[in-house]
This record gives C-alpha cells, sequence and structure tokens, in this order.
C-alpha cells in the first residue's frame, strides 16, 4: 500500500482517492444534490451501503453527473444478516447503483459467531468474478483482520472505522500499516471534539477551518476521511483540505487528544473500532 498524492495504491495496484464523501442518513433530495455538486467539484469516491437508503440516488446523481464511470471509486458493503445471501446482496446493491462493479466491497460489520469468516471467503469469490474490484472489511480490529487473514489466506485490503483526534489509535495505525490495509475513516466531523482548544488555535495559525485541520490531520496519516454534508460551502471547504499544510508538531499534538479521551473513558484493549455506521 503506497500513499501517492490524490490517491492510495492498493495492494492489488488499484488506486483509491484519498478524499471521499459519505452519504450516511440523508434525506434524499438533498443529499442527491450534494453528490452532484461533489462529483462537480472533483470528489471521486464515494460511500454508501444498502442501510443508508442511498446507493440508488448516488448512482442517478453519477448518470446525470456524466463524470465517467471509470473515474468514479464507489464503495458499498454487505449488510449484516446477510451471510447466507452473499451474491444476492451484492447483485441488489449493482442494480441500485445502476453499476456492472463496484471499486470496494466491504462486509460491514464482524459477526460475534464468526460466520464472517466464511463471508470473507465469499467476498473473495465476488471479487475473482469482477463484479467486484476491491474487497475489504467495515469496523473489524486488528484481531479480526489477523484471524481472517490466516485462516482464509486473504487479507482485506481496506478496513472502515471510525475516526478522528479523539478516537486515533495507534495500535489500529500501526497494525494497518505493517499489514498494508488502507485505512478508511467515516464520521471523522461528527466523532470529533470540533471545539477543541487545540484544533482552534491550529485553525486560526493556518487560515483555516476547524473540519479542514481534521480531514488535512487524516490525511497526514494515509486515512481516507468519509466526511458528509448537505451544504456545498461545506462540501467545498471539505474538499479542499488537501491544500492546508499541518507541522510535525501538531500532527501529533492532535494526536495526544485520544490519549485524554481515553483516559476518561477508561477505554483501551483490542476493540471494534466504532459503533453502527
Amino acid at each position: 500500500m503506497e500513499q501517492e498524492f490524490g490517491t492510495v495504491r492498493l495492494r492489488s495496484g488499484h488506486h483509491m482517492p484519498s478524499a471521499g464523501f459519505g452519504t450516511w442518513n440523508p434525506e434524499a433530495g438533498p443529499m442527491y444534490e450534494a453528490v452532484r455538486h461533489a462529483l462537480d467539484i472533483g470528489y471521486r469516491l464515494f460511500d454508501t451501503a444498502p442501510s443508508y437508503g442511498t446507493e440508488e440516488l448516488l448512482g442517478r446523481a453519477l448518470r446525470d453527473s456524466r463524470v465517467p464511470r471509470e473515474d468514479v471509486f464507489l464503495t458499498t458493503k454487505l449488510p449484516r444478516g446477510s451471510e447466507h445471501g452473499v451474491r444476492d446482496s451484492l447483485e441488489s446493491s449493482l442494480r441500485r447503483l445502476g453499476v456492472d462493479y463496484v471499486d470496494l466491497w466491504l462486509i460491514h460489520w464482524p459477526t460475534s459467531d464468526g460466520t464472517h469468516i466464511e463471508t470473507w471467503r465469499k467476498l473473495i469469490d465476488a471479487k475473482n468474478s469482477g463484479r467486484v474490484l476491491v474487497a475489504g472489511v467495515s469496523n473489524f480490529s486488528p484481531r479480526q483482520i489477523d484471524e481472517l487473514s490466516s485462516i482464509t489466506g486473504h487479507v482485506p485490503e481496506v478496513n472502515q472505522v471510525k475516526w478522528s483526534p479523539a478516537l486515533h489509535d495507534p495500535v489500529v495505525l500501526e497494525h494497518s500499516r505493517a499489514s498494508a490495509v488502507a485505512l478508511q475513516g467515516y464520521s471523522p466531523l461528527r466523532a470529533s471534539n470540533v471545539g477543541h482548544s487545540l484544533l482552534d488555535r491550529i485553525a486560526t495559525r493556518s487560515g483555516a477551518t476547524v473540519p479542514q485541520v481534521v480531514l488535512r490531520w487524516n490525511l497526514e496519516h494515509g486515512i481516507t476521511a468519509l466526511p458528509r454534508s448537505t451544504t456545498f460551502a461545506h462540501i467545498e471547504e471539505n474538499f479542499h483540505a488537501s491544500d492546508l499544510k499541518l507541522t510535525r508538531r501538531e500532527v501529533a499534538a492532535i494526536d495526544r487528544i485520544a490519549h485524554a479521551a481515553r483516559r476518561i473513558r477508561g477505554q483501551g484493549g483490542d476493540r471494534p473500532v466504532g459503533p453502527p455506521n
């Protein structure tokens, strides 16, 4: 996995944009217009799932935009409870999106009974069929990823987790780098303490906004953030976070926000990295 300007090169050689757009829990009308605007200004990675109810509107927005399909990186997910209907779930997602393939398909959640291991084998089959270019997981811990890899011989290329300064986890980050598993971070702004004084100071120094600081911090760690907004000004602001420069000292200081948060929450150990997305 190599990070290049604007993209992350995955193990398979596919290039994943480093700036993503999330479509979770929207109102259909505003989200359609938001996706159209995001496409117009240059977003090329879009994240959806059957449970979001946005696959159809995302596909319609893509067709209406006239941006070539091959220029867009589409991510969707296998819903929890679909372990025995993997192929049908994929075909349903493709039909709603109006496409022949998805760039990235994720197991949305691990299961407590371990059935996600057999499900993972079926995702690999889907990848081999050409209907999925890249297979990955969501909300998996390092231990669960190692388990998948050791049992099946196939390492997920992407793990999508809830990620923000307050949830920064060096163990997860180092494991992803060592295993060449790219990280996508959902709810990067909603999960952050955007009123934190450190973020305010960095934003003031750089002439940026706090959301831009948070998104740039994700990029510094090689994480593809998936902010969501239906406000055009915020969509544009988020997209231009890559223009911001952070010093190494600032990145390290933002990392330490999570240490204080963990002390307050008393969290630790090998834990799943996010509530339902």
